[in-house]
This record gives C-alpha cells, sequence and structure tokens, in this order.
C-alpha cells in the first residue's frame, strides 16, 4: 500500500514528479492531500506532455509545481515544463540518491518519490543554468573536446616518430613538432610505407582540429569580450581569457551561493573529513563539484605562482611541509583553493583583482 504524504510546501495545489528518460517519461500528479490525480507514461514529446498535463488540471487556477532530475538530457523537458507549469525544480542526482536509495525502484515509483519529495520541501536542488549560461558552455565544452582529440592524434605521432630514432632527415632542434618547423619535417620524414600512410592521414586529421580549434578560440574570445565578468577574472593571477570564460558560463550566477565557503565547496576543492567521536580525519578533495571549474583552478595554479609572490610563497610553503613526493600535488590544491576564494570576491564584489595587504 501507498503511503500519502500531505503537503508542507504552501502555495502550490499541484505537485508533478516525473522520472524523465531520452524516449519516454513517468508522471506523476498529487494533490495537496496526497491523492493521485494522474499518473502515467508519456514520450519524451512536448506535444504529449502539454496533452498529458492540461488533462490533470482539476481545478481553474490551480498552482503547479514540477521536479525532474538533473542529467544529461533534462534540458529539453525543463524547457517544456517551465512553458506548462508554475515552477519548475530541478533536484540533485547525488542528493536524491542519498535521501531516497532503495532497492526496488522502477519509473512508477521514480516519480511517485520525487512528487512526495516536492511536497515536503526536501529536493536537494541542482541549478538550472540560464540560456545564455547554457549555450556558453556547450560551446566552451565543444572546444576542450577539440582539444583533447588533438592531443590524442599528436601522442600517436610521437609515439610513430619515436620508432625511428636514426630517421632521415635528422630532427632538428625545437621546441614544438607541431609548430611550423616541426610540420614541415614530419611532412619529409622518410619512414617505411604503412607508418608514413598512417603519419600523414594523423597529419590531416590535426591540420582539421587546428582550423576548427581556431574557430572556436574566436567564438570564445567574442564571449569574453562581450562580458564584463570575464574581463574581471582575466586581471586574477593564472587566468586567461578561456578560464575566464569558463568560469563565467560555469559559474552562471554567483548570488546563488551564500558564501565563499559553499562556492569551493561546489567546486570540489574541499577535503573529505571523518569526524567520529575521538577520530577526526581528513582525507583527499572529495570531487563531488563542478569537475569544469575545478579542472579550470587546478589548471590555473602553477601560472598564478609565476605572477604573484603571495601566491608563490604559499605553495613553496606547503611544498616544502608535506615533502616532496606529495606535496606539490597538494600545493597546487591549496592554490587552486585560493583562487576560489578569491574569484567569488571578484564576482561577487563586481570588481577587477587587486593585491590587499
Amino acid at each position: 500500500m501507498e503511503t500519502k504524504v500531505k503537503a508542507l510546501v504552501d502555495g502550490v495545489d499541484q505537485f508533478i514528479g516525473i522520472d524523465h528518460h531520452k524516449k519516454t517519461s513517468y508522471i506523476t500528479i498529487k494533490d495537496r492531500q496526497g491523492e493521485i490525480i494522474k499518473r502515467g507514461n508519456i514520450d519524451t514529446r512536448p506535444d504529449a506532455l502539454s496533452a498529458f498535463l492540461k488533462d490533470g488540471i482539476q481545478e481553474e487556477g490551480a498552482v503547479r509545481m514540477a521536479v525532474l532530475e538533473s542529467g544529461r538530457t533534462y534540458r529539453p523537458m525543463w524547457r517544456w515544463l517551465s512553458e506548462e507549469v508554475d515552477e519548475v525544480v530541478l533536484a540533485h542526482p547525488g542528493g536524491l540518491k542519498i535521501i531516497s536509495d532503495t532497492v526496488y525502484k522502477d519509473d512508477k515509483l521514480d516519480s511517485g518519490k520525487l512528487a512526495d519529495l516536492l511536497m515536503l520541501g526536501m529536493i536537494p536542488r541542482a541549478h538550472a543554468a540560464s540560456e545564455e549560461a547554457w549555450e556558453r558552455r556547450l560551446t566552451l565544452r565543444h572546444r576542450m573536446m577539440l582539444v583533447r582529440m588533438q592531443v590524442k592524434v599528436k601522442n600517436i605521432m610521437h609515439m610513430i616518430v619515436d620508432l625511428y630514432p636514426d630517421v632521415f632527415p635528422r630532427k632538428p632542434e625545437m621546441t614544438d613538432m607541431f609548430g611550423k618547423q616541426g610540420i614541415s619535417w614530419l611532412v619529409k620524414l622518410q619512414i617505411p610505407r604503412d607508418d608514413r600512410r598512417r603519419l600523414d592521414e594523423l597529419l590531416e586529421f590535426w591540420e582539421f582540429l587546428e582550423i576548427k580549434i581556431r574557430k572556436s578560440d574566436s567564438l570564445v574570445r567574442k564571449i569574453v569580450k562581450e562580458d564584463e565578468r570575464c574581463q574581471w577574472l582575466m586581471t586574477i593571477p593564472g587566468i586567461g581569457y578561456f578560464f575566464a570564460a569558463l568560469i563565467v558560463a560555469e559559474v552562471d550566477d554567483i548570488n546563488r551561493f551564500p558564501s565563499p565557503k559553499h562556492f569551493v565547496s561546489y567546486i570540489g576543492l574541499v577535503p573529505r573529513r571523518d569526524k567520529s567521536g575521538e577520530v577526526d580525519r581528513g582525507g583527499k578533495m572529495h570531487k563531488r563539484g563542478n569537475r569544469f571549474l575545478r579542472w579550470a583552478l587546478v589548471e590555473a595554479a602553477i601560472p598564478a605562482t609565476r605572477s604573484n609572490l603571495a601566491l608563490k610563497n604559499k605553495y613553496d610553503r606547503i611544498s616544502a611541509r608535506k615533502g616532496r613526493k606529495k606535496g606539490r600535488n597538494i600545493a597546487k590544491v591549496a592554490i587552486a583553493n585560493k583562487l576560489a576564494w578569491i574569484v567569488y570576491a571578484i564576482l561577487k564584489e563586481e570588481r577587477p583583482y587587486e593585491i590587499r595587504y
């Protein structure tokens, strides 16, 4: 027998839980007393959603609130719901798992649980990015994907070349094998036919990716030029145009974080902690936050120490204290943590970076 939950959230007449999938979605609509108004499975299409929700209204002017879980394909459903109901809540998958993890689950049960948690005001909320931030995220993540692909291609070309240490013509002195001089040398390289064919194909692919990355770079620079927040962030040591655009897109609205501690925790730059009774142990970073922000700030840490004496001293001090083996990584994370605090202050106070003593 299904347990009925009475609503604790005021001002809402109908609570809609949606277990959303790419092809189909299961919907449960409940009233304030926990009675099921309507439930059923629909095709994940805007017309099917609209038809189902219109038939679910029992009274004129009913205030409706809906919830769906954040995920890879949540965005279309979130847009469609925003046009149909008064408020859409995006649920954090990790928080939901902690609250309502069960051995037996299916779409019908999950949509009912979502509606119940919504009624109780217990949904762990995720942030639904603005349309502008969403489009920027797609642009920036696309560029990151292109760069990752190009790195893989470069690594394979390095591997092929390394198989022939006595190659002709001899490798010239150069810092970048993929600069103008390096590419000219790769084209002239005399190696066995099969490896020559593979190298030629990889060179074509590298050139294709290089063109796409340059076009993507121009889009990123346009974003930075048009957004003052990016220009503020670029005054922070270690933060260039790409990291500035990435941070702004991923943060979206800094005011959703009530304090810098919340922001740093969201990024995942705080250690785990095990405190129970007499035991109080720290651990590694929990890494449950935004992996794109965490990556950007960790990558910016070392460049930041090269241009800021205070950050360099902090890095050297932690490295020396923690030891050669793991001290550098710990120090790098500590600098990334400090940069996160600076980013929060810059965006919150709407100003460029300035050294304060």
